[in-house]
């Protein structure tokens, strides 16, 4: 043992490498960014384009007010031209075949083929709000151009 009062010199703490940091290195935090603000910006073309992409079905949401038979004959072909080419919608000559189209009722396709280029085409109120809410049915369900 030790004889009293020698005391042991402090050991020397030997040298050890730096704490592995968690972040990455100055580069790698420009690659991140970079890689981020890549990310973003495809993100917002994406989001840009369906907009656009979308620009028809807002128009013709917005044309859903009208009550006149003519009227509505006239919609339902603008939408059908966004949908389908014109040749196959020249096709299309009569209102039943524009209206065997859509997803109307019977009754409703009916009397409006029965209205179509009368002078007596006003719809009622009643049969209007079926009309725009089967039509808005038909124009939230068709696929996306």
């Amino acid at each position: 043992m030790l004889a009293k009062g020698f005391s042991i010199p402090e050991l020397a703490h030997p040298a050890l490498p730096a704490d592995v940091s968690w972040f990455p290195l100055p580069p790698g935090w420009m690659v991140l960014g970079v890689l981020l603000l890549l990310a973003v910006v495809i993100y917002l073309l994406h989001v840009l384009a369906r907009y656009r992409r979308n620009r028809w079905r807002r128009e013709a949401r917005q044309q859903l007010g009208q009550q006149q038979v003519d009227d509505w004959m006239r919609w339902v072909k603008q939408v059908l031209l966004v949908q389908h080419s014109r040749a196959e919608v020249s096709q299309w000559q009569t209102p039943q075949q524009l209206l065997a189209q859509t997803t109307l009722d019977d009754e409703l396709r009916l009397l409006m083929c029965q209205r179509y280029c009368q002078p007596d085409n006003q719809l009622e109120v009643e049969t209007y709000q079926r009309v725009a809410r089967q039509m808005r049915r038909w124009l939230e369900n068709l696929p996306d151009v």
